[in-house]
C-alpha cells in the first residue's frame, strides 16, 4: 500500500506537531493553504493521501478496513515520535477523517497531546433510506470494493464560491465510495457514540450549525458522552470551516486550545 506523504516544517524547532486525516473524495494537498497557518505558529504538519484518494494507491473511493487505517496512523505517529521526540502531538482528522480521529482514540487509545475533529461523519445531514442502507449491506458482502457516487455535494462545502470551483476543477478530487467505506465508516460512528465515554485525551470538536453534509448533531451526541471534550458551533458555518470566512476565528480556536494542551 504506497502512501503519498505531506509535510510542512516550521522555520525552526516545532513547538508541536499535527498529523491530520482528511475527508472523503479529496486530498492531503488541498491543505496546503490551513497547514501554513500552524506553521507560522511554529506548528509542523504532517499529512498523507488516504488509500484510494488523491495520489494514493488503490482504487478512488476504496480504502481497506479501518483495522488497517488505524496502523497506517500508528506508523505516522511513530515517525513524528522519532523524529521529533518529546514535542507535542496532536491527530487532527476532517469530515470522513474526523470519523477515523474518532474511531482510532476510541479504539487505539494513543499517547498523544490531544485530537481536534471538524465536521466529522458521525451522523449524515441526509441519511440514506433504508432501501439504500439494506443494498449497501448487500454489496458489502457480494461486492465490497464496487464504487458509486458519493452523493456530495460541492456547493456545500463553503461559503466562498472560489473554494467551491477549485474543488470541482481539482483534478485528485473524486466523487467515489465503496460499500466497505460506507461500512467501515458507518461501523466506526456508532462505536464511537456507544464508548465515547472511554476516551483518554483531550478532544476538541467544532462543527458548523448550517453543515449540510455531516450533521452537528453527531459532534453534539459524542461530547455529551465524554468529560474530556470541548464542542464548539459555529453559526452559520458550512462543512468546510478551514474554507469559510470565519477560518480567522476557527483557527484561533483551535490555536489557543492546543496552547492549554502543549
Amino acid at each position: 500500500m504506497k502512501i503519498k506523504h505531506y509535510r510542512h516544517d516550521t522555520a525552526s524547532a516545532p513547538e508541536a506537531m499535527v498529523l491530520l486525516i482528511h475527508g472523503l473524495g479529496e486530498h492531503a494537498g488541498r491543505y496546503k493553504d490551513w497547514a501554513r497557518r500552524f506553521t507560522d505558529t511554529s506548528t509542523g504538519v504532517r499529512l498523507f493521501d488516504l488509500p484510494g484518494h488523491g495520489l494514493s494507491d488503490g482504487k478512488r473511493g476504496v480504502m481497506p478496513e479501518y483495522d488497517k487505517i488505524f496502523d497506517l496512523i500508528e506508523s505516522e505517529i511513530r515517525s513524528i515520535n522519532g523524529e521529533f521526540p518529546g514535542v507535542p502531538l496532536f491527530l487532527y482528522g476532517h469530515s470522513l477523517g474526523g470519523n477515523i480521529v474518532l474511531g482510532f482514540i476510541v479504539n487505539r487509545r494513543p499517547a498523544i497531546n490531544g485530537a481536534i475533529v471538524t465536521s466529522p461523519w458521525v451522523r449524515l445531514t441526509a441519511e440514506p433510506s433504508g432501501i439504500k442502507v439494506a443494498l449497501s449491506a448487500l454489496l458489502y458482502k457480494i461486492l465490497p470494493d464496487i464504487t458509486m457516487p458519493s452523493g456530495l455535494n460541492s456547493d456545500h462545502l463553503s461559503h466562498d464560491t472560489k473554494v467551491v470551483e477549485a474543488y470541482k476543477s481539482d483534478p485528485l478530487v473524486h466523487d467515489k465510495i465503496s460499500p466497505r467505506l460506507f461500512h467501515e465508516a458507518e461501523k466506526a460512528a456508532s462505536e464511537v457514540l456507544k464508548n465515547i465515554s472511554s476516551i483518554e485525551v483531550p478532544l476538541l470538536l467544532v462543527h458548523g450549525r448550517d453543515d449540510m453534509i455531516t450533521s452537528p448533531s453527531g459532534s453534539v451526541d459524542v461530547a455529551s458522552g465524554t468529560q474530556k471534550a470541548m464542542l464548539k458551533l459555529w453559526d452559520g458555518g458550512y462543512h468546510e470551516l478551514h474554507n469559510e470566512p470565519l477560518k480567522d476565528d476557527h483557527f484561533a480556536l483551535i490555536s489557543e486550545w492546543m496552547d492549554t494542551l502543549k
